[in-house]
């Protein structure tokens, strides 16, 4: 998108405006924090919810181009433009597609979580985790094929995501059995879905 295409997407002229002038800066320059921001009250309830959940391990969190883990690293990646108001209004008005709110926020932060939670203890290498979800060697693809309402998993963000790969659906069925009042035994009572949250729920 050109310069003219975002002044005009964004109902903006330049020169000036604060907007124009975030638009022009590296990511780098703009001093980003986690810490005093919304982000970080909704990182803390994740890390309380893994403290009632008997878990004591606290993932890193930083401020990245996207949601998501490096390969097998415990740390959990969070989109840039979620640490600052004007960046996460942008973000809506560039894509069209409004910025996640606060509970999906909570979604995709306890999904990142079960990613980092499966790497900080190679889940991945046990038998039986590679039993019920696979291995996490297969092919990462972007374009997967779905069964929508398949009983063998959970679904927690939107798009079928635990089909994607056996560490999705790990992620997936992490997030579900962490997140509060989920009701998951009884919601995935008498599915294949159950064996993996009960998994989970033991390890």
């Amino acid at each position: 998108m050109d310069a003219e295409s975002v002044e005009s997407k964004l109902n903006i002229t330049r020169p000036g405006g604060e907007r124009w002038a975030l638009l022009s800066r590296r990511i780098s320059e703009l001093s980003l924090r986690i810490p005093g921001t919304r982000l970080e009250a909704l990182i803390n309830q994740v890390y309380d919810e893994l403290a009632k959940a008997g878990i004591a391990f606290r993932p890193h969190a930083y401020l990245s181009d996207e949601w998501g883990c490096p390969d097998r690293v415990p740390v959990i990646g969070i989109p840039f433009y979620l640490a600052d108001p004007v960046l996460r209004e942008l973000e809506g008005q560039l894509t069209e597609v409004e910025a996640e709110n606060d509970a999906e926020v909570l979604m995709y932060l306890r999904h990142e979580a079960g990613h980092a939670f499966n790497y900080a203890y190679r889940l991945y290498l046990l038998p039986e985790w590679q039993k019920l979800f696979g291995s996490i060697a297969e092919v990462y693809l972007e374009d997967y094929k779905t069964v929508p309402f398949s009983a063998r998993y959970v679904r927690h963000v939107p798009g079928w995501y635990g089909q994607k790969h056996p560490d999705d659906d790990f992620a997936e069925t992490f997030a579900v059995w962490l997140t509060p009042d989920s009701d998951w035994r009884e919601r995935y009572a008498g599915t294949l879905a159950l064996a993996k949250l009960e998994y989970v729920d033991r390890v």
